[in-house]
């Protein structure tokens, strides 16, 4: 048996990652009823010129659907021709052990004083949860009071996060010139620039009643700025039980198709009234689309969709859905605008051949989500990003 997390009924990502609205009870459940998904794909990234990238989602939960394990450590393994370049830093500067290899791997849980650190990808911090790679792995400093989420991710020096140079691509840090194209997206921490999933695609959690600074849900990718190789990829998660017998959990995924989809745009959005209007332009083969809005200063995360249909496809961001307090808040007199006049808003689309928002929680709660589309890929295409100031 390993400590794991029970969670309440509406899940967010708590110390139960993607978890639920309450910092949830710690339990115990057996680690061999737990089940692990990947599946991958190609990824045509915007923000970096339209390169196609690899697009890695993988889900680790327990029978109920909610995350399996407080923290683990994931390997990636790609088929003959995959290969992590040399020199390519790990998420404690040169040295990483993944350079020249097929693999891009964590790190074992170590002291907070950092004897026995292994300089990998990941790190210490980034685990597999109820869908996809976050840096949420538990700690010294993570109990049944307080955990690591999306807008609270693990950040303590010690395991790394701090001095880690493992910051994404996201769409703000790409749109400001910053990020390490050598490294996975999205990228999860306090400030604004990441891909999460908010209302109103999601349920509304701006209202005070979700644990403090909870950002938004998991999207599940993980996209890899590496071309992709057609073949077999392996994924195995390895949980270093203290109260148990260890597990590792192993799934694979095969990529036939390397080509990827075409460009996606985000062609105009214009705020107006707290909120705005656009329309994306999308290519054929994308199932669905999610458009994700940030309000940058005031750190918030909108998502719209999924929208359905290709070629020009209007979308809508209602204009109350700002911070407000108490259940059914943004319904009433003490709504907020949704964007704040005079702060920079980032628009990006991301289109997907695979039921991406449907295996998303906090709706769904299966253990085995679908997270593949007709042809067997996880396959997306994310716009650029489409920068513009909010107004009244």
């Amino acid at each position: 048996m390993l400590v794991g997390c029970a969670f309440a009924a509406t899940q967010i990502a708590g110390c139960g990652t993607n978890g639920n609205a309450q910092i949830p009870s710690i339990t115990q459940a057996p680690l061999s009823q737990n089940a692990l998904q990947l599946a991958v794909g190609t990824a045509r990234i915007g923000q970096d010129g339209g390169f196609v990238g690899l697009n890695v989602v993988a889900t680790l939960r327990q029978p109920n659907g909610l995350t399996a394990v407080l923290a683990d450590q994931p390997t990636l393994t790609g088929p003959a021709g995959f290969a992590v370049a040399p020199g390519t830093p790990g998420a404690y500067g040169s040295g990483n052990v993944d350079a020249g290899t097929a693999h891009i791997s964590g790190s074992p849980q170590v002291p907070r004083n950092n004897a026995g650190l292994v300089n990998s990808t990941l790190g210490t911090f980034t685990g597999v949860f109820s869908y996809g790679f976050g840096p949420f792995n538990c700690d010294q400093n993570c109990t049944n009071i307080t955990g690591y989420y999306p807008g609270n991710p693990n950040g303590s020096g010690g395991n790394g996060f701090s001095s880690s140079i493992y910051d994404g691509s996201s769409i703000v840090a790409k749109a400001l010139g910053t990020g390490d194209p050598t490294q996975p997206l999205p990228y999860f921490s306090s400030d604004p620039v990441d891909y999460l999933m908010g209302p109103p695609a999601v349920p509304f959690f701006n209202d005070g009643t979700f644990p403090s600074g909870f950002a938004g849900y998991s999207p599940g990718f993980t996209d890899f700025e590496m071309a992709p190789v057609a073949g077999q990829y392996s994924l195995a998660v390895h949980v270093a039980a203290q109260n148990a017998s260890p597990i590792t959990y192993n799934a694979t995924a095969t990529l036939s198709a390397t080509g990827g989809l075409g460009p996606i745009t985000v062609t105009d959005f214009t705020s107006s009234g707290g909120g705005g209007t656009g329309h994306v332009t999308v290519p054929a083969g994308v199932t669905e689309t999610l458009v994700f809005i940030e309000d940058v200063e005031a750190g918030l995360y909108y998502t719209v969709g999924p929208l359905t249909g290709t070629g020009t496809v209007a979308f809508t961001l209602p204009g109350t859905l700002g911070p407000c307090t108490g259940s059914g808040c943004q319904n009433g007199a003490s709504a907020t605008p949704s964007l704040t006049a005079g702060d920079d808003v980032f628009v990006s689309a991301v289109g997907f051949d695979y039921p991406a928002f449907e295996a998303a929680p906090p709706g769904n709660k299966q253990q085995k989500p679908t997270i593949a589309g007709a042809n067997g890929q996880a396959d997306l295409t994310a716009s650029a990003v489409f920068p513009t100031t909010a107004r009244r």
